[in-house]
């Protein structure tokens, strides 16, 4: 009877175990997607994202593991979805965001950023942001408006706050020639992308050197004209 007893005990101490083992956090996980044009604010929206829930059921050198959906949803106007729960603290399971990235492929947008596909933070906000601009054009318009003679120089350098014109870099260009005299130019910029560009040019005059900053929003659907006239 004593050896039943201890089996039994032996028994309900193990299902105890394996039960605590999958026992879920009290803290929840929170995962915010955020698909949107970090320049105009614009959400990119009706696209399929979802949480998935990976347990490791690997056994010796044979690595396996089950894969189960733990939310599905799809980005509203604002490019926005969220969603809390709670996770297993058992490290064979861990936790994975998926976006549908169809539309990466679509050609009237450039990606900017991409959110690292790595585990999400058990019980902490996971925010899963990408971002992209669309197609833009302007007009670079400069003029030595008030000038004084042959000797006037002037030269700038850019700088595009959301590194549209990039794939691996940010910060400022390098500064252009140096143009003297009345100088006065117009150039159309096609095949540019929706940012904020700022300008910083150099004017001497007369012996005396100023430094001016100028921002200037690349509209889209729209060809404004960035005019510096100095």
């Amino acid at each position: 009877m004593k050896t039943a007893i201890v089996i039994k005990c032996l028994c309900v101490s193990l299902l105890l175990v394996g039960v605590g083992c999958k026992k879920k956090s009290k803290e929840l996980t929170t995962v915010n997607f955020h698909l949107y044009n970090p320049a105009s604010g614009q959400g990119y929206s009706g696209v399929k994202v979802s949480i998935l829930q990976e347990k490791n059921t690997s056994e010796g050198f044979n690595s396996s593991s089950e894969t189960e959906v733990v939310w599905e949803g799809v980005t509203d106007a604002d490019g926005k979805a969220s969603y809390s729960f709670k996770a297993y603290n058992s490290t064979k399971y861990s936790y994975w965001e998926t976006v549908d990235k169809s539309f990466l492929q679509n050609p009237s947008i450039k990606i900017l950023q991409k959110a690292e596909f790595v585990p999400l933070d058990k019980n902490e906000v996971n925010d899963i942001e990408y971002l992209y601009t669309i197609p833009a054009s302007f007009v670079f318009d400069v003029k030595n408006v008030n000038c004084f003679d042959e000797n006037d120089r002037f030269r700038y350098r850019r700088n595009w706050v959301y590194g549209s014109q990039y794939t691996d870099q940010f910060g400022w260009t390098n500064w252009s020639q140096d143009q003297f005299g009345c100088y006065e130019l117009i150039s159309n910029y096609s095949n540019y992308y929706n940012d904020i560009l700022i300008t910083q040019y150099e004017v001497e005059r007369n012996g005396v050197l100023n430094t001016y900053m100028d921002t200037f929003y690349i509209t889209p659907n729209f060809i404004d004209t960035l005019k510096i006239y100095y």
